[in-house]
């Protein structure tokens, strides 16, 4: 049987530890200052990006993995005759799920491209059961079954207390954008079925905390497997949420993370994500 190689976005959040042990090659996109070239996504801190953030009147970009550049990935990974099981950040946030179906046609090599249809932590879920099942010897469509399980079972929601970002993609539109910025609204955003769903809105803490009150009713009658925190900005609200999550569901294992650049760059500052998986 031949060996599966796994690529995945720089996006996903995944520890230096699981890429050692699993293989796994990860996308190392551009950061663009002004059109230019700034620097590399894998070079730079999560801290270190949202400080350029912050600072910066025009905001850094993450550029493209081009289609020639996943191309020769590709032909790289495959030359030893292994296939490639490349597994990408939503395409409602990144472009890098499309070049990559046009590169997987023009490789020369075996290649599988997959739109995980989730966000950041979401995508790790599914990376990294897929490196398990690889590396148990499982085939390509075996994997595939596994990861769309994976991806149904997956929950994602984002509160969003500055709406610049939000409006610059299109999540929310330019009016409510300018009366929600002169009325100190907050937004909590759900993503699912690969799209956004504005779920509540209001006075920025009031509304989430009755939000998250109203969302762990129904998580209790949920099987939560696993949970991440992400945050872009300050800690504070990241880690009240965990400290809320805990008391309710003592056993699961809760990590909190700062968010990587390129959803830091789509859901801008002052955010927090909570991802779950189901079992």
């Amino acid at each position: 049987m031949n060996q599966i190689k796994i690529v995945t976005d720089s996006a996903a959040h995944l520890s230096a530890a699981d890429i050692r042990a699993y293989e796994i090659h990860v996308l190392n996109p551009p950061i663009l200052m002004d059109g230019k070239l700034f620097g590399y996504v894998n070079k730079i801190s999560s801290e270190k990006y949202l400080q350029l953030f912050e600072q910066c009147s025009n905001k850094p970009q993450i550029g493209d993995i081009t289609v020639d550049e996943l191309t020769q990935k590709y032909d790289a990974l495959g030359e030893d005759g292994s296939q490639i099981l490349s597994i990408h950040l939503s395409d409602k946030l990144s472009n890098t799920y499309h070049n990559a179906k046009i590169a997987a046609g023009k490789s020369a090599s075996q290649v599988t491209v997959v739109n995980s249809q989730v966000t950041a932590a979401g995508l790790s879920y599914q990376v990294i059961e897929a490196a398990k099942l690889s590396a148990g010897g499982k085939s390509i469509q075996e994997i595939l079954k596994q990861m769309e399980k994976i991806r149904d079972n997956t929950r994602i929601f984002f509160s969003v207390r500055n709406n610049q970002q939000i409006v610059n993609n299109r999540i929310i539109g330019k009016l409510r954008g300018f009366l929600g910025k002169h009325v100190n609204t907050a937004y909590m955003i759900k993503f699912g079925h690969n799209d956004f769903d504005l779920v509540a809105h209001g006075s920025k803490d009031e509304s989430l905390n009755d939000f998250w009150k109203t969302q762990m009713q129904e998580m209790h009658d949920e099987c939560i497997v696993k949970l991440t925190i992400l945050h872009s900005g300050t800690s504070e609200r990241a880690k009240f949420l965990r400290e809320m999550l805990t008391q309710e569901f003592p056993f699961v294992p809760i990590s909190i993370v700062p968010t990587n650049p390129e959803m830091t760059t789509f859901i801008g500052r002052e955010s927090t994500g909570v991802t779950y998986l189901l079992g």
